[in-house]
């Protein structure tokens, strides 16, 4: 009797410790989850970098991108909030007052127009990129666009399967290996980042606003261009805050992940 009482307290003794000894990823899978029972769910610390959103459907060059980094982030949430305040107080209300006496068609055609006027952007990036071919195209589509289609207002070249190959500084940049770097929220302009910020410069330089009718065109050709195009986008921003637990983190990922993807397509 004696040794079989002797070999269930030695049992009850070691059972304990041997179940210290395991992970407390192995022995609840409650904590593999990250909340351990009855307590809080775990914190990430405020100083590590956060995995930008992976589309499923993005390219294996987007999908490996760097972690985001957002040193700036208190300055960037400020100037998200101020352009958030900026598009419900003033672009929302004017494209709704512009929408309401320009039909839709004459809408269309004026971002038709805008996106013709882009030409010099469009050529200079694709040569910068080696993609030659597509700077013929895009040649072509701005003759057609400019002749056939009055001024660039109608698009018969995506008719005629002239089909666009958009390209720009930031997307040059990256096709180059250079980095987007830490993310900036700039008031007004939106997400980017020092290469973004960079290449809005480098298209900048390039637009033909630039060079016609002084700071007057220079600021109100493109404030017009918002407001036609925040016509034709009614209700997006509305969907996107609605479907998104912190708009800020959402908005920085999808940004990342879009400059990632046009970046892999300048390679290919």
């Amino acid at each position: 009797m004696k040794p079989i009482v002797l070999a269930a307290c030695l049992v009850l003794f070691l059972w304990p410790a041997r179940a210290a000894q395991k992970p407390a990823a192995e022995s609840s899978p409650v904590l593999r989850s990250g909340i351990a029972e009855g307590g809080p769910p775990a914190v990430r610390p405020a100083n590590e970098e956060e995995k930008p959103f992976q589309d499923p459907f993005a390219s294996d060059q987007a999908k490996a991108q760097p972690r985001i980094k957002d040193p700036l982030q208190p300055m960037n949430r400020a100037f998200f909030h101020f352009n958030d305040k900026l598009y419900f107080w003033v672009l929302k209300p004017a494209s709704k007052g512009y929408s309401t006496v320009v039909p839709r068609p004459a809408r269309t055609c004026v971002g038709h127009f805008f996106a013709n006027v882009k030409y010099p952007i469009y050529l200079v990036n694709n040569l910068l990129q080696g993609k030659f071919k597509s700077a013929g195209l895009e040649t072509s589509r701005f003759v057609v666009n400019s002749t056939v289609g009055i001024a660039g207002f109608f698009d018969p070249a995506t008719h005629w399967k002239l089909q666009a190959h958009q390209a720009d500084f930031d997307q040059t940049l990256g096709c180059y290996g250079l980095g987007p770097g830490i993310y900036f929220d700039w008031p007004v302009f939106g997400p980017s980042s020092p290469r973004g910020t960079a290449g809005l410069l480098g298209d900048g330089a390039l637009s033909p606003w630039m060079y016609v009718g002084g700071a007057a065109v220079v600021y109100a050709v493109p404030a017009y261009r918002e407001v036609n195009g925040a016509s034709l986008r009614t209700g997006e921003y509305e969907s996107f805050k609605k479907a998104t637990l912190d708009p800020y983190v959402a908005m920085r990922s999808a940004y990342y992940q879009n400059r990632a993807e046009l970046v892999a397509k300048s390679k290919d």
